[in-house]
Parts: C-alpha cells; sequence; structure tokens
C-alpha cells in the first residue's frame, strides 16, 4: 500500500491498477499545544484509512506547503517552513505526471492547508488536460466532515464555529487522536483571551496588532479532547471515502 516501501515489479503491478493517494500538509504553527506537521500527520492519517478502503497506493507525502497568511495562523510566529506557489505547483504537478505516466488513473490528493488548494486545482487542470482519461481529485478534511457533524459538536461542546478555526477545538482534537504523542494538551487554554482579537473577512499585510492571537490558536482551542478527535476523524473517513467512490465510481465489491 506504501509506494515507498515497493519493488518495481510491484509498483508496476499496483500502479497500473490505477488508483492512488498522494498526501499533501504544511510546515506552519499551530498554537504552542499542537506539532508545527499537523496537517501533513492529518493527511497521512486519512490518506491511510481511504486507501484500505478504496484499495489504493499511498505516495510519499508532501509535506512542505505554500505559506499561509498571518491572520489565519492567528500572527507571525516561528515555524513557517514554506515554499512559493509556483515551486509548489511544479512538484506536485510533476509528481501526478509521473503518476499518470505510471498508469495511474486516478489520483486523490488529501490536503490538509487550506492555502495549498488554488494551486493544487492548477496542478489538476495541468494533469487531466496533459493525461486524457486520467482524474484528480483534492479532499480536505474539513470540507468533507459535513454542516450537521460541526453544527452538533458546536452545541455540544459551547465552541460556536465561528471560533474554532486554525488549531482550534475541533482541529486539536483531531490531531490530539491521530498523533497524541506530539500535543501538549495543557497548553490549549493559553489563548483564552485570543477570543478577543479583532476579525475581518480580508487579508492586511503586516497584520494588524489587534488582529493577533497571543499564541496562534484561532480562536479557542477549549474543550478539544482526543475523544472529540475520534469522533471527528471517523465522521470525516466515512464521508471522505464515500465522496471518493462516488467520483470515480467505486462500489464495494470493486474496492
Amino acid at each position: 500500500m506504501l509506494l515507498a516501501e515497493m519493488t518495481w515489479p510491484d509498483f508496476d503491478d499496483r500502479a497500473h491498477q490505477g488508483r492512488a493517494i498522494l498526501p499533501i500538509g504544511a510546515v506552519e504553527p499551530h498554537g504552542p499545544h499542537l506539532p508545527l506537521g499537523a496537517d501533513t500527520m492529518i493527511s497521512d492519517y486519512f490518506a491511510r484509512r481511504l486507501a484500505a478502503d478504496i484499495d489504493a497506493l499511498i505516495v510519499p507525502s508532501i509535506g512542505y506547503g505554500v505559506a499561509t497568511p498571518s491572520q489565519r495562523l492567528g500572527g507571525t510566529f516561528p515555524g513557517v517552513i514554506a515554499v512559493s506557489g509556483s515551486t509548489f505547483t511544479l512538484l506536485v504537478t510533476e509528481i501526478a505526471s509521473a503518476l499518470a505516466e505510471h498508469g495511474v488513473r486516478q489520483l486523490v490528493i488529501v490536503n490538509s492547508a487550506i492555502d495549498n488548494l488554488s494551486f493544487l486545482c492548477e496542478t489538476a487542470r495541468i494533469v487531466t488536460a496533459a493525461h486524457p482519461g486520467t482524474q484528480v481529485m483534492i479532499v480536505q478534511w474539513w470540507d468533507v466532515v459535513g454542516e450537521g457533524f460541526r453544527n452538533a459538536l458546536a452545541t455540544e461542546t459551547g465552541v460556536a464555529r465561528g471560533d474554532d478555526h486554525h488549531a482550534g477545538m475541533v482541529e486539536s482534537s483531531l490531531v490530539m487522536h491521530v498523533a497524541p504523542d506530539t500535543t501538549r494538551p495543557e497548553l490549549i487554554d493559553t489563548d483564552s483571551t485570543g477570543l478577543g482579537a479583532r476579525r475581518f473577512s480580508y487579508d492586511v499585510f503586516p497584520l494588524p496588532a489587534d488582529a493577533a492571537t497571543p499564541s496562534g490558536i484561532v480562536y479557542t482551542a477549549h474543550t478539544a479532547s482526543a475523544e472529540i478527535g475520534v469522533r471527528v476523524a471517523d465522521q470525516v473517513a466515512l464521508e471522505m471515502a464515500a465522496a471518493v467512490r462516488l467520483e470515480f465510481g467505486i462500489d464495494t465489491a470493486g474496492a
């Protein structure tokens, strides 16, 4: 299932079955309680669950993404290691093109860093135009988790969805489940004053001081837990697999 652990004959056989998953993340701060590589860890986790469901090989993950604006990170903190949009697009395009040349006709990109998205869409356009018959699907966990599920979770925890973004309650819970040894739950409430940060629906460079949070939690991770993370993970895995099966025409018998 893991491309990096296959011999070339094994890879040749699997590639010509036509289905692969490419996990993509980023290296950037996620508050004081989550690791810099949280996005990549999340993508790797869901890639494994999806591969088991749809019988696909997993390509080595790309752990570097496009820099996220400071507003979405809650401010400017050490730990951003990013590449330019042009470099990122070229890298992913060349990887996806190589897979298509080896016989992969259905590629799922599991992405967990929002600012990668437009560049991934450009990759998909380039690859599908150059390789007729190839399908590229880009899936992000927060898009498939479901509105009803998120609304119910917000009601249950008392954490409004408007307060629950980058390194917030849901993402923190998810990482606490998928990579528990990398988290610092005792630091979750350090950003309680961050709820008062000024909010706006546009980007300003540099970020105004009154819009920054104390430690990069946007805007609260209060009530986060591994138990909630299990529920989020199961919901996302279920909905992600259903979406991929729908778009790629995979039935249970054909997985």
